[in-house]
């Protein structure tokens, strides 16, 4: 088409040349005038790339995260309950008490669920983990900074469940680079995964730093996006958790939940991508864009599941403290089948051992046996509650192995308030069953444990 037929019938041909040589800015007007003769859109002549090319992208992009989000695609190689507990040489779940049988002590590495929700079903190729982290890096050189900063999120989030800190470190630094112009809700989703680096490398404090500065820049803009908050605080409660600051905890957590979508966000997700490609095929980029913006709001809830099955778990923990079992029982049980589903044996082991507990105090003793003795190793937090079901059945002599049990678990890594009360627990058994002396005996020697314990701690510190 010559410039003369550009321009008919509303402009001249040396305006078209001039437009072109760059000496002149087209109107809207003009653009739309041109883009009517060249059969494409005002936008496309404008930015050089077409809605549809920019939609094709993103549908894309939400292929490749939803293959990345799934739990086969890679191992879990150290449970996420422990990461922080590990880094200050305590066992996990250390001092989630709650005065009468509480739970969630493992041991090491030989806690093991039961067999079918073990992590080794979750095993895939190192081919298809590149796969994946080539597709992130070859759309991350198309779209705009926001599109890209998305790629380096998703290398990001691969980088955490393979346990490599400094590769996801950096990829959450590139992510924040280049949303650094965006608006603050959509500036959240690097800071929380930096945060969790920090939190994993043993610097929970100054994680809780970054997330709370996030939302009050939130605030501040006011701009409270539920997909921005549900990532802040999901982070925040399993730092307040990794602190001791169960009230802090428990309130993030509860901020989280509230947020929290369906369960099965993954399936919805599924049903937004496939609404998004059909559009797209017909021609329909704008309603093909509405359905993928859609499918990444449940996508990133899918993403999040673990994290907020620790959420129901802080919560669940709380709720059991306060003596609302039903509320307990709601989120440890969510809690139970989210860490289940992505086949991580840790905090499923606690979880089934707090609900343990629960269950207990609601006279639902069947229930909570059947859970305890699903596990290979519940650590001394199973003991403690089968200690608890065998003395509600009168069965001392039980009680007693399990007490011992779980004080000798409670003597190699601690925490030292909970060998106090299973010590003291095990004194009174003594003394039911008529062994003043050795209860005597028991309490001395135990008295030095606890206090080297206490030294132990002290020194670590």
């Amino acid at each position: 088409m010559s410039q003369r037929e550009l321009a008919a019938p509303r402009y001249t041909a040396a305006y078209v040349s001039s437009v072109e040589a760059g000496r002149r800015v087209p109107s809207t007007d003009a653009l739309a005038h041109f883009a009517e003769r060249l059969g494409t859109s005002a936008e496309e002549l404008a930015t050089g790339s077409s809605p549809d090319r920019r939609v094709r992208w993103s549908l894309e992009l939400a292929l490749v995260e939803a293959r990345a989000n799934d739990p086969a695609l890679i191992k879990p190689t150290a449970s996420d309950a422990t990461a922080a507990e590990a880094a200050r040489g305590m066992a996990p779940g250390a001092e989630a008490t709650d005065g009468d049988v509480t739970a969630a002590e493992a041991t090491d590495g030989d806690v093991t669920a039961d067999s079918d929700v073990t992590a080794d079903s979750n095993v895939a190729t190192d081919g298809d983990v590149t796969t994946v982290e080539a597709e992130y890096r070859r759309l991350a050189g198309v779209g705009d900074d926001l599109h890209r900063a998305r790629c380096h999120l998703g290398l990001g989030h691969l980088a955490l469940r393979r346990d490599d800190l400094e590769a996801a470190g950096r990829a959450f630094a590139g992510a924040e680079r280049l949303a650094a112009a965006a608006p603050a809700h959509l500036r959240a989703a690097p800071v929380a995964g930096q945060a969790e680096c920090l939190r994993r490398q043993g610097d929970p404090r100054y994680a809780v730093f970054l997330l709370s500065r996030a939302l009050d820049e939130l605030a501040a803009a006011g701009l409270p996006d539920p997909e921005a908050l549900l990532a802040l605080h999901t982070g925040l409660a399993l730092c307040h958790r990794d602190l001791d600051d169960e009230d802090a905890a428990s309130n993030a957590a509860s901020a989280a939940l509230a947020l929290a979508g369906p369960a099965d966000a993954g399936a919805v997700a599924d049903l937004h991508l496939a609404v998004a490609g059909t559009l797209l095929d017909r021609g329909d980029p704008q309603a093909a864009a509405g359905a993928l913006l859609q499918a990444r709001h449940a996508r990133r809830q899918a993403a999040l599941a673990v994290e907020l099955a620790h959420c129901r778990l802080i919560r669940g923990r709380a709720r059991h403290a306060a003596g609302d079992l039903d509320g307990a029982v709601r989120d440890l049980t969510g809690a139970h089948g989210g860490f289940a589903a992505a086949g991580l044996s840790g905090p499923l082991v606690d979880a089934a051992v707090e609900l343990a507990a629960v269950y207990r105090r609601l006279d639902r003793r069947t229930e909570a046996r059947v859970l305890l003795v699903g596990l290979r190793s519940g650590g001394p937090g199973a003991d403690r509650v089968l200690a608890a079901l065998a003395a509600d059945e009168g069965d001392v002599r039980a009680a007693e192995r399990h007490l011992r049990a779980a004080a000798d678990g409670y003597r190699r890594r601690g925490p030292r308030r909970s060998l106090a009360a299973v010590l003291l627990a095990l004194a009174d058994n003594l003394e039911a069953q008529g062994r003043a002396a050795e209860a005597v005996t028991l309490m001395r020697d135990g008295l030095a444990e606890v206090e080297r314990l206490s030294g132990d701690a002290a020194r670590s510190g």
